[in-house]
């Protein structure tokens, strides 16, 4: 037998051995309302002595907490739950099985239709798409690696002009590894935005043609490349230390650098990193902005999972600078989102919607250093159902309604807008309130 298929049937066989399952891992949902029921969570987070991932952090009472649980350790983790007086709820009783269902579709190079949206797409396929997309549409589009990632890929950003402007807008997605949703729309806004002329949306097209749009759809393509062939869950970047892997690159900008929701344990999803732009990804990133930073006016990341607006800054409590302008802006794009699919936002800063504050991030660093007007992240899909394991027949209305907000958001006026939009108190008063909202915004 030929020695060198053998070498590489071996090779095949130890990548698939070393792939991480996930089989029979329970996804569950807890609501701690006693402090006891808080403290337990945040210990189990803390001390590991359950093999838990959690995937919404144990912040403060009345928050969902989201969480999967190794099945060798089901009977102590029942145990726990007894003792500590917790309910949960199963979502998901085998979280291996979902993510199989989340298929990962071809692409045929140079056909750039067949790239579609009612599946996940492979790194290769993404940057083989975006290259083509480039190829096709030449005098609209120009595709530019920006950096190196820590294992040596290219990290792209696509630049979309249609005329010629001043204003920029930046978007960024794909910064965590494992939420995928992310990158699916930034693929799907880049179609949209090319085919805004022919596809009869006049705010798209009038956005397509009144700004410079750059769009890195992968921040961290080594990150997003393992979690699909090695570990779904997988966050970080790759960078290897001695004792872990992987750095947070939404912890590790230059901005109150490791005090808020870090770690600096490499075993750690949120470990910050060394240094302020210790990563060659985030480093990228951040010199990429700055050089496009003089008519800088939006910087938006899209992230996943939990259905929210988030509005800088992340590390503070207090509302600042144009909080309030971003709030009615983003309420309305929540209603038209909302009006599409009926789906839920929320809209606030991170501790006004997770209760936790986060130092490090990408978009509290753009705002902090040069002031551009608008700066939002968006969490996509969902709010924890299915998590980061969102199924493939959520994509394409995840990126229509994501789209609609995001037109919404950047072409809003002024207007008055409800405190609460979705307050089950309001009853039948508010859903009045609500539809007539809608209603005027047709």
């Amino acid at each position: 037998m030929n020695v060198f298929f053998v070498n590489f049937m071996f090779l095949v066989y130890f990548g698939l051995c070393q792939s991480r399952r996930y089989d029979n891992f329970t996804l569950y949902s807890a609501t701690p309302t006693e402090q006891y029921q808080l403290n337990f969570l945040q210990n189990l987070q803390s001390q590991k002595y359950i093999d838990v991932i959690f995937w919404k952090r144990p912040s403060k009472l009345f928050n969902d907490v989201h969480f999967i649980v190794n099945p060798i350790d089901s009977e102590l983790f029942q145990e726990r739950l007894n003792h500590f007086k917790l309910e949960v709820h199963t979502l998901i009783p085998n979280i291996q099985s979902a993510f199989d269902s989340q298929k990962i579709k071809k692409y045929t190079s140079l056909k750039t239709d067949s790239f579609t949206w009612d599946s996940y797409h492979s790194l290769e396929d993404i940057y083989q798409w975006i290259s083509d997309v480039a190829l096709k549409f030449p005098k609209t589009v120009e595709l530019h690696s920006i950096g190196k990632s820590v294992e040596g890929r290219d990290i792209y950003a696509i630049f979309i002009k249609i005329s010629n402007n001043k204003a920029n807008v930046i978007i960024d997605a794909g910064i965590h590894g494992h939420e995928w949703i992310s990158t699916a729309f930034v693929t799907f806004l880049i179609k949209k935005l090319i085919y805004a002329q022919d596809i009869g949306d006049d705010r798209l097209n009038e956005l397509a043609n009144k700004y410079n749009w750059f769009i890195i759809p992968i921040v961290n393509p080594d990150g997003f490349d393992y979690s699909i062939k090695v570990d779904r869950l997988w966050r970080k970047n790759r960078r290897k230390f001695d004792n872990g892997e992987g750095v947070d690159l939404n912890r590790n900008f230059d901005h109150n650098f490791g005090k808020y929701e870090t770690s600096t344990n490499p075993k750690d999803d949120n470990y910050c990193g060394p240094a302020p732009f210790s990563e060659p990804e985030s480093k990228a990133l951040s010199e990429f902005i700055t050089e496009k930073r003089e008519h800088l006016k939006f910087y938006i990341s899209f992230h996943a999972y939990g259905q929210k607006l988030i509005i800088p800054y992340g590390d503070r409590i207090k509302h600042v600078e144009n909080f309030s302008e971003m709030d009615n802006f983003g309420k309305q794009a929540i209603l038209r989102m909302y009006k599409l699919n009926g789906v839920k936002y929320s809209i606030g800063t991170t501790y006004d919607t997770l209760g936790v504050r986060v130092s490090g991030s990408s978009t509290s660093w753009v705002k902090n250093n040069y002031k551009p007007k608008y700066v939002i992240t968006f969490l996509l899909r969902d709010n924890g159902t299915y998590g980061f394991a969102l199924p493939n027949e959520q994509i394409m209305p995840t990126c229509q309604e994501t789209l609609i907000g995001l037109v919404e958001l950047m072409t809003a006026k002024p207007r008055r807008v409800r405190a609460d939009l979705f307050n089950a108190s309001y009853k039948i008063t508010a859903n009045v309130m609500l539809l007539i909202t809608l209603c005027f915004l047709k």
